[in-house]
Order: structure tokens, then C-alpha cells, then sequence
């Protein structure tokens, strides 16, 4: 072998040498990272803090150009956790395993797309996101498939079919453990301040929450409206029915409430077959729409008994504006209270206004 031969392949050494180095550093540099995230995801406080660290703070720490999160909701219990985040930090919230089996099929295992699987990417990723490869990490939890999350790249090679995935499946479960725990720790929260039997806020909260609507609308001098519903003959339905069928009418009315109601209003079960409604800013005129609204989706639904039949119920409805000169949050309280009254001794099935002034 002559030296210049020599002399090449010790050049071709290096270079092969410099190259496993500079690959072992960017493992390196990839694990810390890695490890790094970990961290933050076992520590997250909150649902949101966790959904923009997947969002954001992952897409941005790793130079991607694009990362979604889907997860599955049939429930609407995420729905409710995450009111306030802005879209673009939003997960997709799935109501069904569809959209899933279609990403993952029977293998739920990470996938890595190169540019060759365009109808892949633009079916896990929004219209017009500039995504040439990506990783689709399912995310599985109990062995249920709950969710996934995508992380996308304009370089084609970013994501190379033939790559190991150890990293993005261990990002994958600790993603999920932290998913579950935050959505066990937002079941325990609702439990604590939500009626079981009907799904809204229970006495305690509503004591609670009721003190600060009223001295903010004091100190801010909006109007402030009470209503309380009760659901008429409710003794009967139970005599005659069963109070399991009872049950069901109570838990079905609550929800008719619920969704009656703006985003910033307050409903919370009273106490029986008794519920009360907050609306903030609200004028009477508004809260006697609400009121009505409510009164009247209640007398024509068809309340569904544990049996399979259905039967009917009404509600009266008693209405109350903030006084002026009000003391305290009792005065607007009574003056609700007293207007159910009215509704009820005048015939029920009706709402009752006695404005600022009851008499």
C-alpha cells in the first residue's frame, strides 16, 4: 500500500469518525431535550399549561413547523377544562375513534410520513400547514388509544421512514400519563363544586361564586339578575312514577338549563327540585327571555323514565333584578325567592317578575 493510499483512508477514517461524533452529540443534544420535556410535561399544573407545552413550546424547542393534538372526547369533559384557551393553542377534541382508526388502523404504533403520504398529511394535519414529513405519536393510555399528537416539518427528511422512534414513543406515554392525570385532577375539581345527580353546580359553589357576582356588578354597577326554577308537582312525579324516573327528570332538566345559558351565566341546583340561575349583565328584559327560554323548552321535552317511557314536567319561574340600594346578595336571594312564590300561587308553568322593586 503506497503512503498516498495510506494517507486517504486514514483521511476517510476521520471523516467517518467526525461524522459518528457529530451524530452521537446530536443524539445527545436530542435526549436532553427530550428529557427536558419529560420534566415539564410530569410537573404541568394545568390542562392548558399542558396543551401549549404540546402545542407550542414542543414545536418550538424542537424547531418543528407545525404540532396538533388530538384527543378523544365523548364526554365533552376536555370541552369543559379548556373554556379559555385560544384556538391556535387548541387540541381537537374528537367525539368518536373514527378520525383515530383512520390515522393508526389496527397498528396504534408511531408513524413516521415522508412527503410520498400527502393524503396521510393532510388528513392529520389543517388545510394549507406546511408539512412535508411528520410523526403521528398515538397516545395510549390503560391500552385505550385517547388521543395523538403530530409533529410536522417542511423538510421531507426530517422524518425518514426508516428511523428509529425510540424517542417519540417515550414522549408519546409520558404525554399520556400527563393527559390523564390532569383530566383526573379536573374530575376531582368539577366533583367538588357539581351536583352528581344533575351535572351543574352544586349549593357550595354557587354560595361561593354568587358573593363575587355580586360585588362586582356593586362596585361595577352592571345589572345583575336571579332567577329560580322550580319543577312543578315534582311530589307526583315521584308518587306516580317512581323516584328513579324522578332522578332522570331532575338530571334531564338541568341540562336543558345548562344549555340555555351563556357561557358567563351561573346555574346551580338550589336544593331538590329547586335550581337557581345567575345571568351577569343582564337586563330584565334579557332574563325574562332566558327565564321563558327555559320554562318553555322544559314543558315540551319529552322527559325519557328509566323504563324507556316518557312523561312531562313544567317549571315556574321566579325572577329578580339587583336593587339599587341592595345590602347584601341576600335582598336580590329573597326577592327571587318570593317571585317563585308568586309564580307558583298564580298557577305555575309561568315566570314571575318582580323587578327592582318587588312588591
Amino acid at each position: 500500500m503506497t503512503a498516498a493510499n495510506l494517507s486517504a483512508q486514514v483521511q476517510a477514517l476521520r471523516r467517518q469518525l467526525r461524522s459518528l461524533l457529530e451524530a452521537a452529540h446530536d443524539n445527545e443534544r436530542k435526549l436532553d431535550r427530550f428529557d427536558a420535556l419529560e420534566r415539564r410535561l410530569v410537573a404541568v399544573g394545568s390542562m392548558e399549561e399542558l396543551v401549549t407545552l404540546l402545542l407550542v413550546d414542543c414545536r418550538d424547542d424542537f424547531g418543528l413547523d407545525a404540532a396538533e393534538l388530538w384527543l378523544l372526547d365523548p364526554e365533552e369533559e376536555l370541552r369543559r377544562a379548556l373554556p379559555a384557551l385560544p384556538m391556535a393553542r387548541a387540541p381537537r377534541l374528537l367525539g368518536s375513534h373514527a378520525p383515530l382508526v383512520a390515522l393508526f388502523g389496527a397498528v396504534r404504533a408511531t408513524r413516521l410520513i415522508g412527503p410520498d403520504g400527502g393524503a396521510l398529511l393532510a388528513q392529520a394535519f389543517e388545510p394549507g400547514t406546511p408539512v412535508r414529513s411528520a410523526a403521528l405519536l398515538p397516545l395510549i393510555r390503560q391500552g385505550l388509544l385517547i388521543g395523538s399528537l403530530h409533529l410536522g416539518a417542511r423538510d421531507p427528511e426530517r422524518y425518514d421512514a426508516q428511523s428509529g422512534t425510540k424517542f417519540l414513543d417515550r414522549l408519546a406515554a409520558i404525554a399520556a400519563i400527563a393527559i390523564e392525570s390532569m383530566l383526573n385532577r379536573e374530575r376531582l375539581r368539577r366533583a367538588g363544586m357539581t351536583d352528581g345527580l344533575t351535572g351543574v353546580h352544586n349549593r357550595r359553589y354557587f354560595d361561593h361564586r354568587s358573593l363575587i357576582e355580586f360585588s362586582q356588578a356593586v362596585r361595577h354597577r352592571y345589572p345583575l339578575a336571579c332567577l329560580f326554577l322550580d319543577i312543578d308537582h315534582f311530589k307526583a312525579i315521584n308518587d306516580g312514577h317512581g323516584h328513579p324516573a324522578g332522578d332522570e327528570v331532575l338530571r334531564q332538566v338541568g341540562g336543558l338549563i345548562q344549555r340555555s345559558l351563556r357561557a358567563g351565566d351561573l346555574a346551580a341546583r338550589y336544593g331538590g327540585e329547586e335550581f337557581v340561575v345567575l345571568l351577569p349583565r343582564t337586563g330584565e328584559a334579557g332574563a325574562r327571555e332566558v327565564a321563558e327560554r327555559i320554562r318553555l323548552t322544559v314543558q315540551e321535552a319529552p322527559f325519557v323514565t328509566p323504563e324507556g317511557g316518557t312523561i312531562g314536567a313544567t317549571l315556574s319561574a321566579g325572577l329578580a333584578m339587583l336593587p339599587a340600594n341592595a345590602g347584601s346578595f341576600a335582598d336580590l336571594l329573597s326577592a327571587a325567592d318570593r317571585a317563585l312564590y308568586e309564580a307558583k300561587r298564580s298557577g305555575r308553568n309561568r315566570t314571575v317578575s318582580l323587578g327592582d322593586d318587588p312588591a
